[in-house]
């Protein structure tokens, strides 16, 4: 599922699955990225803008390989929820 987050701050936003997830490590490298999408987390990329785009399942990878192959820069960091659900933050830097 892929979905546009609206409800956002500097520092939280509200997934899809409605919990509130806050940044724990700014920088991930790919080998923690890549671990994560196996094993089911979410995926969020953050374009310029403030745009937050949030993949789970199958629409996970899709994100995570146009990061990779992206000609822009894109950090991943890794944000938790207080039960302590993941999610991986990609943010695009132009």
């Amino acid at each position: 599922m892929r979905g546009d987050l609206a409800d956002a701050r500097m520092g939280q936003f509200v997934g899809l699955d409605r919990r509130t997830y806050s940044m724990t490590a700014p920088r991930i490298e790919r080998p923690e990225v890549g671990a994560l999408i196996e094993a089911g987390t979410p995926v969020v990329t953050y374009f310029a803008g403030g745009r937050l785009v949030w993949h789970d399942e199958d629409d996970a990878w899709p994100a995570w390989a146009d990061a990779r192959t992206a000609r822009e820069t894109v950090t991943a960091g890794r944000w938790e929820s207080p039960d302590g659900s993941l999610a991986v933050v990609l943010v695009w830097h132009e």
